[in-house]
């Protein structure tokens, strides 16, 4: 038998998008990484601008000094957005050639919950031009529309979907009209998309957090612009559901005297956190390697305290929580032998990220029938939370942990 979890995804943070790099070879895409520049404003309007030449059969484009206007997405050649082009074509009047977009900032491009695709997609508008730099004209030949973004009139390439943090976007060919005397031509363009997180938003906070009654921890946070730069001058506020549970003072968090359940809410002027931290009070025991400790699961146990399907406190199951300290590298081996008596589950979980780590239902080798065995290499070192629970909801029986670190 399977309990349902949910696996979260690791949340991490920097928008890219891909579009235009030095190609001279069609067959051989290349993108030029220059040095990384911060903008002075966390959504300071940056262009970029891109130098053609029909002859020669290349688009470059580079990051002029950014503008004072503000948007909520941008610019910025190989920092929040790569242009690469690619299948440079000049035929008569036509110069065609073929634009990913691919995004490295830490929140996805072309949505505003995070789940569902915004209408508009990604969108590249031309600033302006293109524009010949000697005699001739030239013109966008097939944009997706036209629209305003800095101006009126301004055709756009959209890319349709939500874009996730480093996935890149189908190529979508781009032509440009041109009469017989152009040569080499500029144009400067703008990449729009909605997201989550307009203002910014606040990462590094803990998912889950476990005290034993009475005991404290600080709390972390780091307040992020729209594009993932760290704002080191903002300062983090927090706010608790049931300050009797476990309060906030500046960035310090108590547990009361008694178990339970709270929720942590961070904010920081207009930003929120990625998610709030859920915060479980319940005593803990300490247990190393070779512990075996005979125990039970009962009614006057605490609730789960990562055992909903996202990893978070739950009053649909008991618990008994149990910390041990391991070493990146180290093998944890974790048994709860109940005699085939009780369906038991397993969950660890990093104590300092809060995330759940690995869970067991039925041990895999068959050894102990409904009770669980659980096997996991840390990654990095610290304490670890171990929550010995049951497959059925509030279900109640004996066990016997035992402890295996290699």
């Amino acid at each position: 038998m399977k309990r349902f979890t949910r696996n979260l995804p690791l949340l991490a943070a920097v928008l890219l998008v891909a579009a235009c790099a030095d190609i001279t070879d069609p067959a051989a895409p290349q993108a030029i990484r220059p040095e990384v520049r911060t903008p002075e404003a966390p959504n300071a309007l940056m262009a970029l601008t891109c130098t053609a030449s029909a002859t020669a059969r290349t688009v470059r484009c580079g990051t002029p000094a950014s503008s004072g206007v503000s948007r909520v997405i941008i610019g910025g050649q190989h920092q929040y957005v790569t242009l690469v082009s690619t299948n440079i074509q000049v035929l008569a009047d036509t110069f065609a050639f073929s634009v990913t977009v691919t995004n490295l900032v830490p929140q996805p491009l072309g949505t505003t919950n995070g789940s569902s695709a915004d209408p508009a997609g990604v969108r590249v508008f031309f600033n302006s031009g293109p524009t010949s730099t000697g005699s001739g004209t030239v013109t966008v030949q097939n944009p997706d529309g036209t629209g305003t973004f800095t101006a009126t009139g301004q055709p756009y390439f959209q890319y349709a979907g939500m874009l996730a943090q480093s996935a890149t976007t189908a190529a979508k060919q781009w032509r440009l009209l041109l009469t017989p005397d152009v040569t080499d031509f500029t144009f400067q363009v703008y990449v729009s998309a909605a997201v989550q997180y307009p203002n910014g938003y606040i990462d590094d906070i803990p998912y889950v957090v476990s005290l034993n009654p009475g005991e404290s921890r600080t709390l972390t946070g780091t307040v992020r612009s729209v594009v993932g730069n760290a704002l080191s001058s903002e300062v983090v506020s927090w706010n608790s559901s049931a300050p009797t549970t476990a309060s906030v003072s500046g960035t310090q968090l108590t547990a009361g005297g008694a178990t339970g359940f709270a929720t942590l809410t961070s904010s920081s002027g207009a930003r929120s956190g990625l998610f709030t931290t859920a915060v479980s009070v319940c005593q803990a025991v300490v247990v190393a390697n070779g512990t075996s400790l005979p125990s039970a699961i009962a009614n006057s146990d605490c609730f789960s305290s990562y055992g909903d399907p996202d990893g978070r406190p739950t009053t649909s199951y008991y618990g008994d929580l149990y910390r041990v300290t391991l070493t990146a590298g180290q093998t944890i081996t974790v048994t709860m032998d109940s005699g085939d008596d009780l369906d038991t589950y397993l969950l660890l979980a990093n104590s300092a990220s809060g995330f759940v780590v690995a869970k067991n239902d039925d041990d895999d080798n068959g050894v102990l029938g409904v009770g669980s065995r659980m096997i996991y290499t840390a990654t990095v070192s610290g304490v670890y939370v171990i929550e010995a629970s049951t497959f059925n909801g509030l279900d109640t029986g004996n066990y016997t942990l035992g402890i295996t670190i290699q």
